[in-house]
């Protein structure tokens, strides 16, 4: 396809350190000199194409949930754009989205609204998200009761069998038991085949291989490397180990 699913043009996001309450920060109680403003991100830029995966690898820190939180627009940043065609969806973190006093079909029920599943689609999702989440009868408990596979196993359901065009994946890789992660391999390839695009986050390289296309490497919030996924473990590896 000629267009891109998602654009990224120089992200940059700064947080601040300086505390807004009533007090002093604690790094000033304690003497220490800090820098006032932090960078997450330093002028990222990618482009991903409708049907592709990109994986995104950094060592804790370099900036990798900060840039899922800024293309999922939970965050706005500093500098930069980001341009996202088609309906996104984000798992951001496992279980993200399943309130603990809802059973199972209650918050597939929210989860519908929240994702703005059509309501003509809303029984089809419902079915779709149970069948896939093999939880049967655990969906009429409150999730306050499942394990945390159980807990994990619906809440990458719930965002994966969204009708949505990119899924923003962060540390989720690895839900449920061998058997459900098998299940999701499945899906990522059939999605992709679809066209629906992803953006993924894990330290798991060998999944990423697997099943991701390209990769970005993050250190410090700049991007190091963009390209080829082989090339960009390497890179990864090449930081996360020195």
């Amino acid at each position: 396809m000629s267009f891109n699913a998602i654009e990224a043009h120089g992200l940059t996001k700064h947080f601040s350190l300086t505390g807004t309450g009533g007090g002093r920060p604690l790094y000033h109680r304690l003497g220490g000199e800090v820098n006032k403003i932090r960078t997450a991100l330093d002028n990222v830029s990618f482009t991903l194409k409708p049907g592709k995966a990109l994986a995104v690898m950094g060592r804790n820190g370099s900036g990798k949930s900060t840039l899922l939180k800024v293309l999922a627009g939970v965050i706005d940043p500093s500098e930069g754009e980001a341009i996202l065609r088609g309906q996104v969806g984000a798992l951001l973190e496992v279980g993200a989205g399943a309130h603990p006093d809802l059973t199972g079909w209650e918050n597939l029920r929210l989860v519908a609204r929240l994702l703005h599943v059509p309501p003509d689609k809303r029984e089809e999702y419902y079915e779709r998200t149970a069948s896939f989440s093999a939880l049967g009868a655990k969906l009429d408990e409150p999730t306050r009761w499942y394990s945390a596979g159980q807990y994990a196993r619906l809440g990458f359901s719930m965002a994966a069998m969204a009708p949505t065009d990119i899924l923003l994946i962060d540390e989720a890789l690895g839900a449920g038991d061998a058997s459900f992660q098998l299940k999701c391999f499945d899906f990522f390839y059939a999605a992709k085949a679809q066209g629906r695009a992803f953006v993924m986050v894990s330290h798991a390289t060998q999944v990423l291989k697997d099943l991701c296309d390209e990769g970005l490497v993050l250190n410090n919030g700049q991007a190091v490397y963009t390209g080829s996924i082989d090339k960009a473990i390497e890179h990864y590896d090449s930081i996360a180990f020195s």
